[in-house]
């Protein structure tokens, strides 16, 4: 038994690379079945369908490329002032920022886009967001019960506006060079400061 775990990981490594390689309909059960060495019907007890197994991989691939973010509730922790807490606000969104993660924007750009023709997917993302989003939503508002942040702003409609600021950069990333991202960046901090309240 304990094997069985190990098989399902490495069938849903294998779907994510077909759909990194060549998108959902390069997924074959057949082939991934011969590259892990177990019969196609073996696939079976582990997917009711091929179309589970697309969905189990989606969802995985969305969430390696989002729980590599800085988790926001170890940063906010030992905040004991406004000019610490705007610090790590901006050392998180910095690492968001970096180059090396718009490959991580880009496939959770590709999943979410499959979410939108697959009702089981959309579902299990819109999950695993919530309770993402939610950890920076408490963090919003521990800025707010501070004084910090402005209070008039609602904390969780401001973690999905982040998110899709963070997010949205792909677009400018993908102008290859058109787009001064330094540049992108400082408007960014300066729009997020100011909505904030930061001084």
């Amino acid at each position: 038994m304990a094997e069985t775990p190990n098989i399902r990981s490495r069938i849903i490594d294998v779907a994510i690379e077909m759909i990194e390689a060549g998108g959902e309909a390069s997924i074959r059960v057949t082939q991934i079945a011969e590259r892990i060495g177990v019969s196609q019907p073996a696939l079976y007890h582990h997917f009711k369908d091929r179309s589970e197994l697309v969905t189990v991989a989606y969802l995985e691939w969305y969430k390696r490329n989002l729980l590599l973010d800085v988790p926001p509730d170890s940063m906010i922790s030992e905040v004991t002032s406004s000019d610490e807490f705007f610090r790590v606000f901006r050392r998180s969104l910095e690492w968001s920022y970096v180059p090396e993660r718009a490959k991580a924007r880009s496939i959770r750009v590709s999943v979410l886009g499959a979410a939108q023709t697959n009702p089981e997917l959309k579902a299990a993302i819109n999950d695993l967001n919530r309770a993402f989003l939610q950890s920076v939503a408490t963090n919003i508002k521990v800025g707010q019960e501070n004084g910090w942040v402005r209070n008039d702003l609602d904390a969780t409609a401001l973690a999905y506006w982040l998110n899709g600021q963070i997010t949205g950069r792909l677009i400018a990333e993908m102008m290859d060079g058109e787009v001064d991202m330094n540049a992108w960046d400082e408007v960014s901090y300066e729009a997020i400061w100011g909505m904030l309240g930061a001084n």
